[in-house]
């Protein structure tokens, strides 16, 4: 009898070959992990192979799934670029949904602004913001799961288009009533202060070379609190006599949100490049094509290119 294996079942595998994890294709996927264990039974039947068993922790191909992945990986790449076909994008009456990986910050930063402008522009559009491991980010930008991504990606080179947004610093976030507030920090003064240190350094954020750039500097006894995210980091410094150090535009925002103070980091930190990306297979698809100006004035802080211009 002829099998009927759905496209939506074969993205299934295609995710479940990079996450190795029915929870963490289940985030990818946007559904829940009970739905995934049934879609794997059903192609476990259709392929009259387990394809993927339980190793430790993680859930491992079968030598027939490892067969099947080069070409399922065609197939969907292929059926992604049909559907992208379509007719010119019309804001006022689309239906699309756009996903974006970008940081939980950076989200925090950006969805009051895009929604309260998509909902004159474009009322019907929805928008997707996700965080998935930088690792796969390439392989998503590529098959169309992810639309665009907001960020720094130095490793991101292989097909991948970019417009930078801005230079990202750092700067030291304090609370108000903090010595640092009424004396700017000397290297001295700095190094001796207590901190909260925001890992990523298993991330692939570009943080992480912050984090090993402090853990150097300062004295083990110094460092108060690790945590794993800058919001978390900034509820730390406004009860305590201790600093953060975090991107400058987290800064601000921060700085803002939890009535926070900011100082000038006497340390060598790096400056990177934020960026908008997306991979070139869809540099042309027009709602794609409509999209990265809106972002680029809302996160890049400049008026949009005139729509007969937009990156032709």
């Amino acid at each position: 009898m002829e099998k009927d294996i759905s496209l939506r079942h074969l993205r299934v595998l295609d995710v479940l070959f990079t996450e190795r994890s029915l929870t963490a294709a289940a985030n990818v996927l946007d559904t829940s992990q009970p739905v995934l264990s049934k879609i794997l039974a059903r192609l476990r039947v259709d392929f009259d192979d387990p394809l993927f068993v339980r190793v430790g922790q993680t859930m491992e191909p079968t030598a027939r799934a490892l067969e099947l992945a080069e070409p399922i990986r065609r197939i969907l790449l292929a059926s992604a670029s049909l559907d992208r076909r379509s007719a010119p994008f019309d804001p006022m009456t689309s239906r699309r949904v756009f996903s974006f990986f970008i940081s939980d910050v950076g989200a925090l930063r950006l969805a009051p602004p895009l929604m309260e402008r998509l909902q004159h522009e474009a009322p019907h559009v929805g928008i997707r913001m996700v965080s998935l491991d930088r690792r796969q980010l390439l392989p998503r930008l590529e098959s169309g799961d992810v639309d665009m991504a907001i960020g720094a990606f130095p490793e991101l080179v292989s097909g991948i288009r970019r417009r930078k947004l801005f230079v990202e610093g750092y700067r030291g976030l304090v609370r108000r009533s903090h010595p640092f507030t009424r004396k700017a920090p000397d290297q001295a003064a700095y190094r001796a202060a207590r901190h909260v240190l925001v890992m990523a350094r298993d991330t692939g954020h570009v943080h992480g070379e912050v984090e090993k750039l402090l853990e150097t500097a300062l004295p083990a006894d110094r460092i108060a609190l690790r945590v794993s995210g800058f919001v978390a980091a900034a509820m730390a410094v406004k009860r305590t006599d201790t600093v953060a150090t975090i991107p400058a535009n987290l800064a601000d925002y921060l700085a803002e949100e939890f009535n926070l103070a900011k100082v000038t980091v006497p340390l060598a930190t790096p400056r990177f490049d934020v960026a908008l990306a997306w991979h070139e297979r869809f540099h042309r698809d027009p709602a794609v094509r409509w999209m990265r100006p809106v972002l680029f004035e809302i996160l890049g802080r400049r008026k949009p290119r005139p729509t007969a211009a937009q990156e032709a």
